[in-house]
């Protein structure tokens, strides 16, 4: 991770209320663990750490805070495609049936499936350009629609050429 910002962490004091917890300490640890692909529900459960709801008013208001939390976003995506790949690497429980042959888990199987499905949705919503399974139909800022009025050229021609062929005749 980069070096935090000091204007981002600087203690903020409101007319009426307590100075802000928000340290670069705690915007680097926060920063860390949400791309370590740790969610920001179970990083808020520490006791140093401010609720969601304090979290979410920093988002809203510091927008340098905001930018470190998409970055580290954006990098905990890629470690949830590290973590699929992991899963599918691993091999899943053994079980042997009476005859002592040996299978696969069904269950296992399932849960990995579960698993690595939860994690490509989620890589696929902090990162979607990477991630995300979105095929552009229509344009957007990155890929515009260009229109061309082919078809009005196209019919102005034809009309022409009757006109044409008419006067011909």
């Amino acid at each position: 991770m980069s070096e935090i910002p000091a204007q981002v962490a600087e203690t903020v004091v409101k007319k009426n209320g307590r100075p802000s917890k928000r340290t670069p300490e705690l915007t680097e640890e926060i920063c860390a663990r949400l791309a370590t692909g740790e969610p920001m529900s179970h990083i808020a459960k520490d006791a140093h750490v401010p609720d969601l709801v304090t979290v979410y008013r920093w988002l809203r208001e510091n927008d340098e805070f905001r930018q470190l939390y998409e970055t580290a976003r954006a990098d905990g995506a890629h470690t949830y495609a590290s973590q699929i790949a992991e899963i599918i690497d691993k091999e899943p429980n053994k079980t042997y049936d009476e005859a002592g042959n040996m299978k696969y888990d069904p269950a296992s199987i399932a849960f990995n499936r579960l698993r690595m499905d939860g994690r490509k949705w989620l890589a696929a919503k902090y990162l979607p350009k990477v991630y995300g399974e979105r095929q552009i139909l229509s344009g957007d800022a990155d890929n515009p629609i260009n229109i061309n009025n082919t078809a009005d050229a196209y019919m102005a021609s034809v009309i022409k050429k009757l006109e044409d062929d008419r006067r011909k005749e």
